[in-house]
């Protein structure tokens, strides 16, 4: 038999009475607990008796209708305050309120610790815990038994089957779910979930009560740094979940995040290094084809982006992050990555790429280079995305493919880009070659200076007039005047093009 509010005013031994609400004697009463904060219905669960003092409960009339009104939508048993203690008097606004909602509203007298109510509580719902105990091993049944043979409906189905509800698992940071589910999680809720971890600045209290269409939802925070969270749907007609099942259940989650998080990442590395290992040409094209299969990119074609946004941060923890990378966590296609030259590279199947990329929230540049059919030509589409991403930049567009069109200052292609260089700085990069001069290195300063012999020579650490002595060198190996502001663009636009053509 349920143990009811009318049951614990009715023990002689509690000194309890109700003072409003009197129509919700009949709650039951499944736990009780001592809680001093001021949104006690994020921390309580179904069937909870609150018991205060009263440091967490409003003076307002107003506010303290609120506070009666969260503690019943949120299913909580009843509320105790500690007569005598820091509780505020009772308005008759609120005690309208917990009338009309047959909220009880008990007082106990200030004779009477909390503890003894927890007590006689525990005592008489030793059976439901010994139940819930029952449920939780289950729970953690159903995820081994996943790691031994997943089943087709997924870990979340099976658990969700247990608690009666449906189960999902999202970042929150862009309400991406992270786990496979029957059916997608309502914009609604997702709106809701995240603007809720707004409100809170990140930081979640235990429970976090939503609603979609007149059902109850709750949102969890998973793992310490509540980056994720198990948002639990109650089904139709069915009995809110357990809230103490429910934390199990998000504890299960986070260890599978966990897991697969840990799983992605050492795929990544050794991705990383198989395209590190094609860009150098070091490693033969049938080894490469082997490993491209093994990392269930097929046999070809594919295709390579460049991803402007600099080199990747490190973060508190060590690991590397940024938005491109946080984005791929989340996608469900197969693919390399490599951070190279302040360039991010991913190859993917160009099948893959023509259906379109849907990396959600990402405001990055990309340049695409055109199908390869082979590895071998893998670092040929490295130079085409980067030629590719520097003419989106130079566009001010989103995306560009390699050969579509240029910038309208730089070679439209890799090949034109070869010759330019070659015209152009061809007699600096043949006597830098015989005589190790570094006068490529000094235009390129003496430009990065805006042509400051001072600063020049400093950055370079060398004597001002070897500076002097090197930019005329320049001038009588190529025949012009660095004087004139047309070869000044020339030369520049020529460094810019050996840089994307030499950038590993």
């Amino acid at each position: 038999m349920d143990l009811t509010v009318e049951s614990l005013i009715g023990d002689p031994l509690l000194r309890t009475r109700i003072v409003a609400g009197s129509s919700g004697l009949d709650r039951a009463v499944a736990w009780a607990h001592t809680c001093e904060v001021p949104d006690p219905w994020n921390w309580l669960g179904s069937g909870d008796l609150l018991m205060t003092d009263g440091y967490g409960f409003p003076a307002e009339p107003q506010a303290q209708v609120s506070f009666i009104r969260e503690l019943a939508a949120a299913n909580i048993a009843g509320l105790a305050l500690g007569e005598g203690f820091a509780a505020p008097p009772l308005t008759q606004e609120a005690i309208d309120t917990a009338e009309e909602l047959g909220f009880p509203v008990l007082m106990t007298a200030r004779s009477v610790p909390f503890v003894t109510i927890a007590r006689v509580v525990a005592e008489a719902t030793n059976g439901r815990g010994n139940g819930r105990a029952a449920r939780v091993l289950r729970l953690y049944d159903i995820l081994r038994r996943s790691h031994r043979a997943p089943t087709s409906g997924g870990l979340l189905a099976e658990l969700g089957d247990e608690l009666d509800a449906d189960l999902h698992v999202i970042d929150l940071t862009y309400g991406r779910e992270l786990m496979p589910v029957r059916r997608p999680l309502s914009e609604a809720v997702r709106s809701a979930a995240l603007e809720r971890v707004r409100a809170q600045d990140g930081r979640l209290p235990a429970f976090n009560r939503l609603t979609e269409g007149g059902m109850s939802v709750l949102l969890l925070p998973v793992g310490t740094s509540d980056s994720a969270g198990l948002v639990v749907r109650e089904k139709q007609g069915r009995d809110a979940p357990d809230l103490i099942v429910a934390q199990h259940a998000a504890m299960i989650v986070e260890l599978e995040v966990e897991r697969r998080a840990a799983k992605a990442s050492r795929a990544r590395e050794r991705g990383t290094v198989l395209a590190r290992r094609m860009l150098d040409g070091n490693i033969g094209p049938e080894a490469a084809s082997a490993q491209l299969r093994a990392h269930r990119l097929g046999t070809g074609p594919w295709r390579v982006t460049a991803w402007s946004g600099g080199a990747s941060q490190s973060t508190a923890n060590g690991t590397l992050t940024n938005p491109l990378t946080d984005a791929l966590e989340f996608v469900p296609w197969p693919h390399l990555y490599l951070c190279a030259a302040e360039t991010h590279l991913v190859m993917l199947e160009d099948s893959v790429y023509q259906e379109g990329l849907k990396l959600d929230h990402l405001e990055m540049s990309m340049g695409a280079s055109q199908p390869l059919s082979s590895p071998t030509r893998f670092s040929d589409a490295v130079r085409e995305a980067r030629w590719a991403l520097e003419g989106a930049v130079a566009a001010g567009e989103a995306t560009a493919v390699y050969g579509a069109r240029g910038s309208y200052f730089m070679p439209r292609t890799v090949a034109e880009g070869e010759v330019a260089v070659r015209q152009l700085l061809g007699p600096i990069l043949d006597y830098d070659e015989a005589h190790d001069a570094q006068l490529l290195r000094s235009l390129q300063v003496y430009f990065e200076v805006n042509r400051s012999w001072q600063e020049g020579s400093r950055r370079l650490d060398v004597h001002k007039q070897t500076l002097v002595y090197r930019i005329r060198k320049i001038e009588e190996l190529t025949g012009v005047d660095l004087r004139d502001f047309g070869v000044q663009a020339e030369l520049y636009m020529a460094l810019k093009t050996w840089r994307l053509l030499h950038a590993t």
